[in-house]
């Protein structure tokens, strides 16, 4: 004979365990999913990069009427406001949800300068950098994520109140095909003696990818500044070169103009 106690202690744990909710399914996101809008991504750019954002449904169904169940439950880890956990649904049968932000920034480009360090007046000195195109790789909502940042415009600052913005990322002289001391788009001709810092500012376009999606250009540059550069600026009647100085040879206007006699 069953006792009434343990029949409703058996009763009780039945029901307790057809109350428990099945474990959700993990959210995706495809190019499938986010034709059919259980999935968006986006992106924009910041001060120094790219935020990619996601949101995925997935699971879920309709009740009786067509109503939808009551959803998941409270988010269990949420970060600057977005829900980037799972959650199982109330009565095990309501939709999943997630919500993942993605940060991605550029390389730091690096400036040089030729010759390193020092400089003479009245010569073109000189600089490029080494920002070139290239794409960071990350994750969003399980799926690889990239970002290209593409360099479209370059701000020098000489140091002597002279600045010069344009879309030349500036090569070496030997790269050019040029001689030492001859001007370049980006060389620039100090006057006077001393001490300077040159610094450069590098806008990048950008436009990212999302699994097997197509690249999508953002709206909006990333400003990214690069290394500075400590510049002493000499000043020399003469200065050594690998070849006869007559006429305007680089290296020797100073000595011409001042009537001295060029060295052979």
């Amino acid at each position: 004979m069953v006792r009434p106690a343990l029949v409703a202690l058996i009763s009780a744990a039945a029901l307790s365990m057809t109350s428990v909710a099945m474990p959700a399914q993990a959210a995706t996101c495809t190019a499938a999913h986010i034709a059919a809008g259980t999935c968006s991504v986006g992106g924009g750019t910041t001060g120094g990069g790219v935020d990619l954002w996601g949101d995925a449904t997935s699971g879920g169904s309709t009740g009786s009427g067509g109503n939808e169940s009551d959803g998941p439950d409270e988010c269990p880890v949420v970060v600057n406001g977005q829900c980037v956990g799972t959650s199982p649904p109330k009565d095990g049968s309501g939709p999943t949800s997630v919500s993942d932000l993605e940060s991605f920034r550029p390389r730091t480009p690096v400036q040089f300068g030729e010759p390193s360090g020092w400089s003479v007046r009245r010569i073109p000195t000189n600089f490029w950098s080494t920002a070139t195109a290239h794409t960071v790789s990350g994750e969003l909502l399980g799926n690889p994520a990239d970002v290209r940042f593409t360099p479209v415009l370059f701000r020098r600052y000489f140091g002597d109140g002279e600045r010069r913005t344009n879309a030349m990322n500036g090569a070496t002289w030997r790269d050019l095909g040029q001689a030492p001391w001859t001007a370049t788009p980006t060389s620039h001709v100090y006057t006077s003696e001393g001490h300077f810092r040159v610094r450069l500012l590098v806008w990048y376009a950008a436009e990212y990818r999302f699994g097997s999606q197509d690249w999508v250009p953002l709206t909006g540059e990333v400003a990214v500044w690069a290394n500075e550069l400590d510049l002493t600026v000499l000043s020399a009647d003469l200065v050594l070169v690998d070849q006869s100085c007559a006429g305007t040879a680089p290296g020797c206007p100073t000595a011409v103009e001042e009537g001295n006699t060029p060295p052979a």
